[in-house]
């Protein structure tokens, strides 16, 4: 920078599709995770994102290794070590799981860090996130046109944290702009008291004629039924994520695979451009979710 050098695009890529053609190894990206690996294999959404990520990785000559960042004896200057000694820059910052928190704070200026969602809550990070205001008003939408009139939403407060406010603020965003007979008030609590008395009170409370689930979409559709409710005719429910044990059910298909894919692009793209350690003003991907039609909701009136 000092002497005057600009970075060159169409060097940079003149330069990529050489080494795409000639398939040399470009490095190792780590994926960085707080849990158990094991929880890493068994969990649908973590694994189907890593597998994403990983292929994408490979079809740019990178491999990728996950690493425990908590795992017994590790402490953030080991990891932080261990990495710059097996040569790795690139590090995909996984979601923390079970819930959102710190991550522990490795020596980021030798690396180029990228998280996955907001559920990192201590960095300055470039991040590729779900576009969870997109897919909230994407379900509201199409349950509206499906003619369902009074959605209510059920959030547990940790993936209001997880989401960073995204889902409620899109959700209650779209109720202010309903008359006042069709506006519902969301069910806002911990998963823990997410309990049936209290959603079939809430239920009576609101009248919903839908409902949107953003987790334990098993157990309380269970509820639902045990209340009495004939899904979908007396009440549609989709969900804001659907997860692979739960494809029967109608909602919004958030896009790991993209998710993933977008990851690795985004921690290549800083490599190439040279850039380590935490950014002053972070950049965030946005990866929109598409709707699953499912048996939980009507069908779609016909024309």
């Amino acid at each position: 920078d000092k002497l005057g050098y600009a970075h060159d695009p169409m060097l940079s890529a003149l330069s990529s599709y050489r080494h795409h053609k000639s398939r040399r190894f470009a490095g190792v990206i780590a994926f960085l995770i707080t849990y158990d690996l094991k929880t890493l294999k068994s969990r649908d959404t973590e694994r189907a994102t890593f597998e994403a990520a990983n292929a994408r990785a490979q079809s740019q000559n990178f491999s990728m290794e996950a690493f425990q960042l908590d795992s017994p004896g590790m402490t953030p200057a080991r990891m932080s070590r261990l990495l710059r000694a097996r040569g790795i820059q690139g590090l995909i910052l996984s979601p923390r799981l079970p819930a959102p928190g710190p991550m522990p704070e490795l020596d980021w200026k030798h690396f180029s860090p990228v998280a996955l969602g907001f559920s990192i809550t201590n960095l300055n990070v470039h991040r590729v996130c779900t576009y969870h205001a997109h897919n909230m008003q994407l379900c509201l939408a199409q349950l509206r046109a499906r003619g369902y009139r009074r959605t209510g939403l059920i959030l547990p407060r940790e993936i209001y944290q997880r989401s960073r406010g995204a889902v409620l603020g899109a959700y209650t965003g779209e109720q202010a702009l309903l008359p006042p007979e069709e506006q519902v008030a969301p069910l806002v609590t911990t998963t823990a008291e997410l309990t049936k008395p209290r959603i079939a009170a809430w239920l009576r409370a609101q009248r919903v004629d839908s409902l949107i689930l953003s987790a334990m979409p098993l157990e309380i559709l269970e509820f639902l039924r045990q209340l009495g409710y004939d899904v979908p005719g007396d009440l549609g429910v989709a969900l804001i994520s659907r997860f692979l044990n739960n494809v029967s059910m109608a909602g919004i298909d958030e896009q790991m695979t993209l998710l993933g894919q977008g990851a690795v692009d985004a921690v290549i793209a800083m490599m190439g451009r040279h850039e380590k350690g935490l950014p002053a003003y972070p950049r965030y991907t946005l990866i929109e979710g598409n709707w699953v039609d499912g048996p939980t909701v009507r069908p779609l009136p016909k024309k």
